[in-house]
């Protein structure tokens, strides 16, 4: 009887029949890999018996084969081609003469290295390479479904091997997508006098927060679903995984970007938002679902100084760190751009001094009720007077605050000043909250509160007249310890406000741990308002603040239509450019002038 295999996992040379008509198990891979069973030739088995002469002759009448299979004591043994003329041949050249007449038993050395035909060409070579030194070239047996054997040669599989292996160090273990080496290698068809090419580099915004949250099992499992987005509209081979939450597409600037008649800089900008809405989800990550927000910077060949992998890599991450900066989303290079994103030690020591100098004034941007579009509050923001270049906005300067101890002094300043406005305003009759932005370095400190506590009582302000606004990220630099230096800073009687809620991954647990007055939607909300989903998540968060106890703000409010519809939704509070541009202080003093803007201060 032919010797069978059932099982793989059982002893591999010793021979098992399985009941009649029992097929072999299928690889889970086999219908995506190639198997044995696509290499191996069916083989006779012959009785240990059969004399060396009669085996000899065989061999020789057919040159391809490479060995014959026998079974000894139910064990399977292949005697190669080269075993074979190996004992023929002898020490002293008379093997032949001495076992011609010999039964095939005697010359069978080590059992066969017996798998089954569903294994796939990759483990086939693993386990083959796994034998000593000397053995690994050895021919496979292979059982077969049906109670045959064959022999599967070693060097495709080793061959197949090798691609596989090398295949594999131009892909990212964790998405399948292409790594750096890939795509080092891919950018080498694009230059100077190949085809022009579109590099998008996309980050993920505040990816840290959801790997603290749900940890870094979770994180990799969104990871791959970007990817896997990514490779549904993405034409192949054209998206790369540079490590951490780093992605890239590299575009054939004619043929993989759609034609138009507008300039590629504003076609690429449309494809980038494209590729956001793509891999925005939500996504289900644990049972939660989870949105992708992410910011993209692009450049592209043809540009001056554009004409490398390397070149293109420094200039779309510059250009994502923009629309990190500005909240744009979506960037493409340009020279301008050079100028104002890197670090500017120049400009951060001119910041230093202008402090100092008392360069920095605060302007001040009403929030209304959302019905009556009475002054409910004001929100304090920063502007630099500079002696050369005018009355900046604080995009220009601070973020080069915030990357430096700088922080804090311009912190101080604008907490100082804005306290003491207030307390004007008080004294003179009109009580009118201000809110005060902290940013992530200055709530890391203990002695925020201290300095809160002093300014009230220096100037008299009633606590609940100043209000702190925190963003998401701010707070999740340092979770426990910013819910507990916020609640110090309530413990005061000063009020808290959450800015820009909706941007991050753990709105929601956060809610539940800070002691918040007020949540104030992102203006990326505010914008989609008028749209189905849109409108559907502003009501839901003014219900959800109605619910806390919370008053809910909506900001980048720019026209009539945008305020009446948050008014009809419930929302409380609004602010922007339809009520008013962030003005001095000053202009508040007149009512009359401020009446005729639209905004009352009564």
């Amino acid at each position: 009887m032919v010797p069978q295999v059932a099982d793989p996992r059982a002893d591999p040379h010793r021979a098992v029949s399985p009941p009649a008509g029992r097929q072999m198990p299928n690889s889970p891979d086999s219908s995506a890999r190639p198997t044995l069973a696509d290499l191996a030739v069916t083989m006779p088995v012959w009785p240990p018996h059969t004399d060396i002469r009669t085996v000899e002759e065989a061999l020789r009448a057919d040159p391809a084969s490479p060995g014959v299979i026998t079974v000894l004591n139910d064990v399977i043994y292949l005697v190669d081609r080269q075993r074979f003329e190996s004992a023929l041949t002898g020490r002293l050249g008379f093997g032949r003469a001495l076992l011609h007449h010999r039964p095939l038993a005697d010359i069978v050395s080590e059992p066969a290295l017996l798998l089954p035909e569903t294994m796939t060409w990759d483990d086939a070579a693993r386990a083959a390479l796994a034998r000593p030194t000397g053995r690994k070239a050895i021919p496979l047996v292979v059982a077969f479904g049906g109670g045959e054997l064959g022999i599967a040669p070693i060097g495709p599989l080793v061959d197949y091997l090798s691609s596989r292996y090398a295949a594999m160090a131009l892909r990212d273990d964790l998405t399948g997508l292409g790594n750096r080496r890939m795509l080092t290698e891919q950018a080498t068809r694009f230059g100077p006098a190949g085809t022009t090419a579109a590099l998008m580099l996309i980050d993920l915004n505040r990816f840290k927060d959801i790997n603290d949250t749900l940890g870094h099992v979770r994180g990799d499992e969104l990871l791959r679903h970007v990817a896997a987005a990514l490779q549904l509209v993405c034409p192949p081979d054209t998206a790369y995984r540079l490590g951490g939450d780093e992605f890239v597409i590299l575009l054939n600037t004619t043929d993989g970007i759609p034609p138009a008649h507008s300039p590629l800089a504003e076609r690429l900008e449309r494809l980038g938002g494209y590729l956001l809405n793509a891999i925005s989800g939500p996504f289900e990550i644990a049972g939660v679902p989870i949105s992708v927000e992410a910011s993209i910077g692009i450049a592209h060949t043809g540009l001056p100084g554009m004409d490398g992998i390397d070149a293109l890599m420094v200039a779309a991450d510059t250009a994502m760190y923009a629309a990190k900066r500005d909240r744009t989303q979506v960037e493409v290079w340009s020279p301008d751009l050079a100028s104002t994103s890197a670090p500017d030690l120049g400009l951060q020591t001119e910041l230093r001094r202008a402090i100092t100098a008392g360069e920095l004034v605060l302007h001040y941007q009403p929030l209304v009720d959302a019905r009556t579009h009475e002054i409910i509050s004001m929100e304090a923001l920063v502007r630099w007077t500079h002696p050369r270049r005018g009355l900046l906005a604080p995009g220009l300067f601070v973020p080069q605050a915030e990357a430096s101890d700088i922080i804090h002094l311009l912190t101080d300043q604008v907490l100082s000043d804005a306290i003491e406005q207030a307390a004007r305003w008080h004294h003179a009759g009109w009580t009118v909250p201000v809110a005060v932005n902290l940013a992530a370095p200055v709530l890391a400190k203990d002695r925020i509160v201290t300095e809160i506590e002093q300014l009230l009582a220096r100037t008299g302000l009633p606590p609940h007249t100043l209000i702190v606004e925190i963003t998401e990220s701010a707070v999740m630099t340092r979770p426990r310890e910013s819910a507990q230096r916020l609640q110090a800073i309530r413990d005061l009687g000063v009020r808290i406000a959450m800015d820009d809620f909706g941007t991050g991954y753990t709105s929601l647990a956060l809610l539940s741990q800070l002691p918040l007055d007020e949540l104030k939607l992102d203006r990326s909300f505010v914008m989609r308002v008028h749209q189905h989903h849109g409108r559907a998540i502003v009501e839901a968060v003014a219900r959800m603040a109605g619910q806390l106890g919370l008053i809910s703000v909506a900001e980048g409010v720019e026209d009539e239509q945008t305020a009446r519809t948050l008014a009809e939704i419930g929302v409380d509070l609004l602010q922007g450019y339809h009520f008013s541009r962030p003005q001095p202080a000053g202009y508040f003093a007149h009512p009359a002038l401020s009446i005729a803007t639209g905004v009352s201060t009564t």
